[in-house]
């Protein structure tokens, strides 16, 4: 019996020339149909390119594989050793090809995923879902205000808000955020309902430092809290979350995180902002099948969940997300 293991590792090591893989994949098709033409007519090529071939593989091996004879081409002894390795090189270079292009069912190993402190939450409850789907599939979330370079492959995927301007990258528009004015009722128990979301005088406000200056929480605070008290400033989404639910102000925050926290009420149906949310992808990974299998699921969810995310679902709907316990687990500021 032939060791296919051994043997394709003695076919590596042949000397004064290096094996060209379509070479072996014209040997096949030779052992295969018998004859020049019967092989050509597989490959869908000239049957002088075949025998081109055959005999490059021939010189390259130093052996002769098949002998003519009045039925077609007969493998010699060498040709019968080496079909059942070529063989398992085929059939393990389609296996590549199926597992690249998401043809093979078999989704498994690590996929690194970054994305930004306020939007790893809502993902990190989802993905208990996608891990039934694929067991064998592990996703790391990258989180934090630094952007990962994905051009360097120090992450597979990002969830954006913002375009991406490096070129050689691929980004899709999977959904919006919008952002409203929220507060907790005890606050608005001490301090009274404002009179509208642009009219803040008089009232504390948590607003956000010069790192988040371009969220639309921000550049809504700086056109509209004329007259207003900031009590807190936040460089973390998340902390000003935390901020307005013990009480210490109004503040504009987004809905996807906002709408569903039972310690808020949201004080206007108004979508007062809003920023594009971007899946970010290396063109060489979207075909990759664990890496498809990810992009997939966030797809779907920003579809399922788009009216929550858009900030124009009821405050107070029970969210289609899987949680749905009374309190959530806040995310450390």
């Amino acid at each position: 019996m032939i060791d296919v293991a051994r043997g394709a590792c003695d076919l590596a090591r042949v000397p004064g020339r290096e094996l060209d893989w379509n070479d072996l994949r014209h040997f096949l098709a030779i052992a295969r149909a018998g004859t020049l033409a019967g092989a050509a007519r597989e490959l869908g090529v000239e049957h002088t390119t075949v025998g081109r071939r055959l005999s490059a593989l021939e010189a390259a091996l130093g052996v002769r594989l098949f002998v003519r004879g009045p039925d077609g081409l007969t493998p010699t002894r060498a040709g019968q050793e080496v079909f059942p390795i070529a063989e398992e090189m085929s059939a393990r270079a389609e296996s590549i090809l199926r597992r690249v292009s998401g043809e093979d069912e078999r989704v498994e190993g690590n996929v690194r995923l970054t994305t930004s402190e306020a939007l790893s939450g809502y993902f990190v409850r989802q993905f208990g879902l996608l891990r039934q789907r694929h067991p064998g599939l592990v996703v790391e979330i990258l989180s934090g205000n630094r952007a990962f370079d994905l051009l360097r492959g120090e992450a597979d995927l990002a969830i954006r808000v913002r375009p991406d301007t490096e070129p050689g990258l691929t980004a899709r528009k999977v959904g919006s955020a919008g952002w409203s004015l929220y507060a907790c009722p005890a606050y608005v128990e001490r301090r009274g309902m404002p009179a509208g979301p642009d009219c803040l005088q008089g009232h504390d406000v948590i607003g956000f430092d010069e790192s988040l200056k371009a969220v639309p929480g921000a550049a809504w605070l700086d056109k509209h809290a004329t007259g207003a008290h900031v009590v807190f400033r936040a460089n973390s989404i998340v902390a000003a979350v935390n901020a307005t639910i013990v009480g210490m102000g109004l503040a504009v925050l987004p809905c996807f995180l906002a709408d569903f926290e039972p310690e808020l009420r949201r004080l206007t149906p108004l979508v007062l902002g809003a920023r594009d949310v971007f899946l970010v992808v290396h063109p060489d990974l979207v075909r990759v099948a664990r890496v498809r299998a990810v992009m997939d699921f966030v797809i779907e969810a920003f579809a399922r969940d788009g009216a929550r995310w858009a900030g124009t679902t009821a405050a107070g709907a029970t969210p289609s997300s899987p949680s749905t316990r009374k309190k959530p687990a806040r995310q450390p500021s």
